[in-house]
């Protein structure tokens, strides 16, 4: 006796034949054709997963390929309709009408290795997809297996370019192939001990569907064949843009788009061919998505809109190329890929997303919720929803002439309080949005009233005046006085204690900072900045080196006494100027012959200091006055070690060599270093040193023996 068993699950969905059959009876039913017919389950695969059936009668259309292990193939094509799940089922019923049952006797029997290919549009059954039907698109009605020598798994597939509620629904194209040679989680094979098959899909095995004997070791005899599982994947990607009205839209009417138009998404693929057997897309042709379908909005927000597209649309970290357009009460607004990868940056959920883009996914929906000020966009946030959820950081793009594409961000370290911004006009001769200005050396005059934003950035009644302005912004600690000069404006610092000593520089950068003895940071530095609503990132600089020396002695005869111990830096500078323009350091003051360094701790075995940045050795032919160093004096017998020139100390470990290169000389003390040189004393001498740099750049010195000298 045959049995008939057709169970055909989407979004976790199980489904039937006519003959009602279901996960929960398994009652065999008896073919009239005497023959074993094929049988699956279906369910709809969602990130994260949700198990549900269809909401509506679904027709899918699935394509069937039967190999026999020895070269030969056959090939059939037929559809199914899964109804809407009952009430408290987490699957569909599914029928099969006479004509569209396929038969395991029909594809090879018991030597039949089946893989399935299949698509569907989730509760819909007469869509037409470019002028056809889903079974047009894969099926040709026909009730026989046919052979054909190139395999032919491909379907082509459109998405409109004004789209709406209905159009989403038409094109949300889904498609199975987890029923194949690497295939996972597609067959359910029969428990013979029980007498049954898995009762659930939670654990199922992989790969091709096949006849199983109930003796393994036999070559023949009973058995059953499998029963599969269709999984099936959203093949499109989705992007929502949620709009929320900002300051400076009043009166009646305001916050309004252009006559038929609302957000319009920018050369995007909206036409290809998908392959159903590897789940890519290829032929793929771009077009404007030029109307969102408009969604019930948002908690909070006056516009949901959303659009579906084709995958692997790239967001580029560094395109400036804008990715969105849209126009409100007759204020245009753009967004950069840049800025789209920026605001996903740091989000979840995502595997296709490295430093240099992000590429968007099948079957997640990329969530943008955007607060739209008068003149600019204020905040934007991003989200992945289900589909998929990601979550993305805030950032400001804008709707003026200029973009701070390259502006960089650090976001690392604390935020700035308590500092004072200034501007430099340098002003392009004519109107221009790629002046490249570096006229950035003085008249440092022009300083912001500063509002504090509540969330780490800040407020100022600045404008661009015009298209031929632009602007070098700098910052730098509050009550720092800004000495103007006819040609390089600057500021002075000088050494001190750490605590109360801890000058800032700060300035809008390209890339990561990189300090220079001769240009200082011009390498990095941002040139001047056109009208523009982008935030304007600040990458403020702590601009004096952190000296922590620590004293350590040995045991036995040796051992020294630390305790009241007095550390002095030799021949060193103690003034600097620092430009305004590039953040260059110019020591200014004589050397001074030694500076006492102040005790971090009560017994006087650490000490500390922050020291203008300097050279450690001077000059091309030095002499010993050329040379920092350290003397040590101990609290017994007023003993003295003597480090004449600390430049011959090598870096052993450094967290970032922009500026240190591990294993050379520690020559110069940089700008936002903390220097920890580790002494360990005894009678005979200075047994070893060790270096580390902490807390802004970490270094470490190789040891070095020095002599012990009266």
């Amino acid at each position: 006796m045959k049995q008939l068993f057709y169970p055909l699950v989407l979004a976790t969905a199980l489904v039937t034949t006519a003959c009602n059959n279901d996960l929960e009876s398994n009652t065999d039913v008896v073919d009239p054709s005497n023959k074993t017919a094929i049988s699956f389950s279906v369910e709809e695969s969602q990130q994260p997963m949700t198990r549900a059936g269809f909401k509506a009668s679904t027709k899918m259309a699935m394509r069937i390929k039967s190999e026999d292990g020895s070269g030969n193939t056959r090939y059939t094509r037929t559809v199914a309709n899964a109804a809407a799940a009952a009430t408290g089922k987490d699957y569909s019923a599914i029928s099969v009408d006479g004509a569209y049952v396929r038969y395991w006797d029909d594809a090879f029997g018991r030597k039949a290795n089946l893989s399935v290919f299949a698509l569907a549009v989730p509760d819909k059954t007469d869509i037409l997809n470019n002028g056809k039907t889903v079974e047009e698109k894969l099926t040709d009605g026909s009730t026989i297996w046919f052979t054909e020598t190139t395999e032919n798994e491909k379907i082509n597939w459109v998405v409109s370019t004004t789209q709406t509620g209905t159009t989403l629904a038409n094109e949300d194209l889904t498609y199975s192939n987890n029923i194949k040679e690497d295939g996972l989680n597609g067959v359910y094979k029969y428990d013979f001990t029980n007498q049954k098959y898995p009762e659930d899909n939670t654990n199922l095995e992989n790969g091709r569907m096949q006849f199983r004997l109930q003796n393994t070791l036999e070559t023949d005899g009973p058995g059953k064949f499998d029963k599969g599982h269709l999984v099936f994947n959203h093949a499109l990607s989705r992007i929502t843009v949620n709009l929320k009205k900002g300051d400076g839209f009043t009166g009646t009417g305001s916050f309004q788009f252009a006559d038929n138009t609302n957000v319009k998404i920018l050369n995007v693929p909206v036409d290809g061919d998908l392959d159903l057997k590897e789940g890519t897309w290829s032929n793929v042709t771009k077009k404007d998505i030029d109307l969102m379908a408009e969604q019930t909005p948002a908690s909070n927000m006056t516009y949901s809109l959303m659009a579906q597209i084709l995958p692997d649309y790239v967001i580029s970290s560094t395109a400036t190329t804008n990715m969105l357009t849209f126009t409100i009460d007759d204020n245009q607004y753009f967004i950069t890929q840049a800025q789209m990868y920026d605001a996903l940056k740091n989000a979840t959920g995502m595997t296709k997303k490295d430093a240099d883009k992000i590429i968007m996914e099948q079957g997640l929906n990329y969530n943008y919720q955007i607060t739209v000020g008068k003149t600019n966009i204020i905040n934007v946030t991003a989200v992945v929803e289900p589909w998929a959820d990601v979550d993305a950081v805030n950032f400001n793009p804008s709707n003026a002439r200029i973009t701070l594409d390259g502006i960089y961000d650090s976001q690392s370290g604390e935020y700035s309080k308590d500092f004072k911004l200034y501007r430099l006009l340098d002003e392009s001769s004519t109107i221009t949005d790629n002046y490249v200005g570096k006229k950035w050396d003085g008249d440092y005059t022009d300083y912001a009233t500063l509002r504090d934003n509540g969330d780490n950035s800040w407020s100022t009644d600045w404008y661009f005046e015009s298209n031929k302005a632009y602007y070098h912004f700098r910052t730098v600690n509050e009550n720092t006085t800004i000495e103007t000069s006819a040609a390089k404006d600057y500021f002075e610092i000088t050494s001190g204690p750490v605590a109360s000593t801890d000058f800032h520089w700060g300035a809008p950068m390209t890339t990561e900072p990189i300090y220079n003895v001769t240009n200082g940071y011009e390498a990095t530095l941002s040139s001047a900045i056109g009208a523009t609503k982008a935030k304007i990132n600040i990458t403020d600089q702590h601009m004096m080196s952190n000296i922590i020396i620590k004293l350590q002695t040995t045991t036995g005869s040796d051992k020294v006494t630390l305790d009241n111990s007095k550390v002095y830096i030799t021949k060193l500078s103690n003034s600097a100027h620092v430009q305004m323009g590039n953040g260059l350091v110019i020591p200014t003051s004589t050397i001074t012959g030694e500076q006492e360094i102040t005790p971090k701790n009560a017994t006087g075995t650490e000490f500390s200091y922050a020291i203008v940045p300097q050279a450690l050795v001077r000059g091309d032919n030095p002499t010993d006055d050329d040379y920092v160093g350290i003397t040590i004096v101990t609290g017994d017998n007023n003993q003295y070690y003597i480090v004449k020139k600390l430049s011959e100390i090598k870096a052993e470990t450094v967290t970032n060599q922009k500026n240190q290169a591990q294993g050379a000389a520690i020559t110069r003390w940089f700008p936002g270093h903390t220097y920890t040189y580790t002494f360990t004393l005894k009678k005979s001498g200075i047994d070893k040193i060790t270096c580390t740099v902490q807390g802004w750049v970490n270094i470490t010195a190789n040891n070095k023996d020095i002599s012990l000298e009266d």
